[in-house]
């Protein structure tokens, strides 16, 4: 039995009958590699292989009475691989369309809390038979996108070859507690509580003295105050500041606003959409090349883009950027827990009200550097210990009340959207022998923000998930669309950069030999030489 983190509770928190805090992926295999691969069967057995490296998949939930303590993690003693495994089809032609209706439908069903926080849909008809896909869906109270991917790296093989043995790994259920004994460990944690809080309190004044010299508390008060535009706001970021002991004058470390409101930051219902594409990799390497910027700056540049172009063509542009939370992964690699969330985020500018594409990726790149010095100075993970001292009874009544009070019609959001960047493996891999092609995060929405876009880089591809509300994106695909006009765009101005950057020796060679292959007739009149050569042999005999 392991009790979860406060990180891991809020996903619990966040669920209302509009927001749900799974995340999921849909993965694309090709099985004419090896017939049955990524099929229902072989999928049950590779799991029940690999059950004791996929601790996710084997613990089920049990809530201390009352809410008065943080859950706990048990193994399932009734584990049952054909309630998690389900089998499903799109019908023909099988269409990308079709089958993103399906996902959007899927992720739309709350997962049964009884019972391990996870389903897994093999999907057949997909492209008229010619492939399978695989959703899964897993509680964010389970992993975190890092954890996420070794859970993959556990099913998944680089190896073509394999195919599963059917016999499964040993693993050893636990009893489910009763609610006395989890009360009785509860009363025992309340008495260690004091400790622990004076513990952390001494780890945070630690990190804050760090921050001071580092300008971490200007963040912070910038932090306290953004919820505060105009004049009061900025009076009280200056108080704050010089509280501090740091420069009052110096621009803002955050977002001095809240974001603007556009058609997708509403109330939210629990109906989806979901929409996919990909592009290949050498595309955003040879905007970075261009430009001098992360790889990261041009994802999310490339999503600013998308986004400008859709709210102009519904005429709701706002003349203030949309701001975006980005995750970022706080795991250091000495986590007890393996898939316990270790994850936080900051906030950038995306530069939506930007013209010039070059001009909106320097922002974003401006935006994005600054966000993460700030984030480096803030002890984040000092600050994430904190929950796991709010009672997840309290937390859980303030989400269902922001949701009923449709608090997100009321005020401006604090960010427009999601956007995340999932670094992934860069080699081809195999489910039984089934190769799969791609990767496509789908992931979740929270109240006031009903888009969210996620990419998950693989195999040489970038492999893009976007999921909305299915009320306020009604044309979800054509973001799509957007998307490779925006990538369009900034590679066409890369490439203007590189050209006169050409190396020309190298780059000029095959104009050379373009030249030589066009001298036939020398050719031809070198080859009416052998009588001279018949001359010589006659003369040397």
């Amino acid at each position: 039995m392991r009790q979860l983190s406060g990180m891991d509770v809020s996903f619990l928190n966040m669920e209302t009958p509009t927001t749900f805090g799974h995340v999921s992926s849909l993965n694309i295999y090709d099985p004419t590699t090896a017939p049955g691969g990524a099929g229902l069967e072989a999928t049950k057995e590779i799991i029940l292989e690999r059950i004791d490296q996929l601790a996710p998949f084997r613990r089920r939930l049990v809530e201390v009475p009352l809410g008065l303590d943080l859950p706990y993690w048990v193994e399932d003693p009734h584990f049952d691989i054909d309630f998690h495994v389900r089998h499903h089809a799109v019908p023909p032609p099988g269409t990308p369309q079709q089958l993103a209706e399906a996902v959007a439908r899927i992720v739309a069903r709350p997962l049964d809390r009884s019972r391990p926080l996870w389903e897994l849909y093999v999907i057949e008809g997909v492209d008229n038979g010619r492939l399978i896909a695989q959703l899964t869906k897993i509680h964010h109270a389970a992993i975190d996108g890092a954890s996420g991917a070794l859970m993959l790296a556990a099913i998944l093989d680089t190896d073509p070859t394999f195919r599963p043995t059917g016999e499964p790994a040993p693993w050893e259920p636990e009893d489910i507690p009763s609610d006395d004994e989890l009360l009785r460990v509860t009363a025992r944690e309340y008495l260690r509580r004091p400790e622990k809080l004076v513990r952390l309190g001494i780890r945070t004044t630690r990190d804050l003295a760090k921050a001071t010299r580092s300008g971490g508390l200007r963040t912070l008060a910038d932090l306290m105050a953004q919820p505060m535009p105009g004049p009061m706001g900025q009076m009280i970021r200056q108080r704050l500041r010089a509280s501090a002991g740091t420069d009052v004058d110096r621009p803002p470390a955050l977002p001095p606003t809240l974001a603007p409101r556009t058609p997708f930051n509403r109330p939210i219902s629990p109906h989806r959409r979901f929409a996919y594409t990909t592009v290949p990799l050498e595309r955003a390497k040879t905007v970075r090349r261009a430009f001098g910027c992360t790889f990261n700056d041009v994802v999310m540049t490339v999503c600013s883009g998308t986004l400008r172009r859709y709210l102009e063509h519904h005429q709701c542009l706002p003349a203030e950027s949309l701001i975006a939370m980005v995750p970022v992964s706080v795991r250091t690699g000495s986590e007890d827990d393996t898939y316990q969330n270790r994850v936080s985020a900051l906030l950038a500018d995306l530069a939506t009200n930007e013209a010039d594409p070059v001009a909106r990726l320097r922002r974003v790149q401006q935006s994005m550097t600054a966000a993460k010095e700030n984030f480096a100075a803030i002890p984040a993970d000092t600050l994430q210990d904190y929950t796991q001292f709010a009672p997840p009874a309290i937390a859980a009544r303030a989400m269902r009340m922001y949701s009923r009070l449709r608090i997100a019609d009321r005020m401006n959001p604090p960010f427009n959207l999601v956007i995340s960047n999932v670094p992934g493996p860069q080699q081809p891999l195999y489910s039984a022998g089934a190769e799969l092609q791609h990767f496509y995060p789908v992931s979740t929405l929270i109240d006031g923000q009903g888009l969210n876009m996620t990419v998950q880089s693989y195999n040489g591809n970038l492999d893009f998930g976007f999921i909305a509300c299915r009320e306020l994106v009604p044309d979800l695909w054509a973001m799509v669309d957007m998307l490779h006009e925006a990538m369009d765009e900034l590679v066409e101005l890369a490439e203007a950069v590189l050209a006169p950057l050409q190396p020309p020796p190298t780059k000029k060679a095959p104009a050379k030999k373009a030249a030589t292959k066009k001298a036939p007739a020398k050719k031809a009149a070198t080859k009416k030489a052998p009588a001279k050569k018949a001359a010589t042999k006659r003369a040397a005999r």
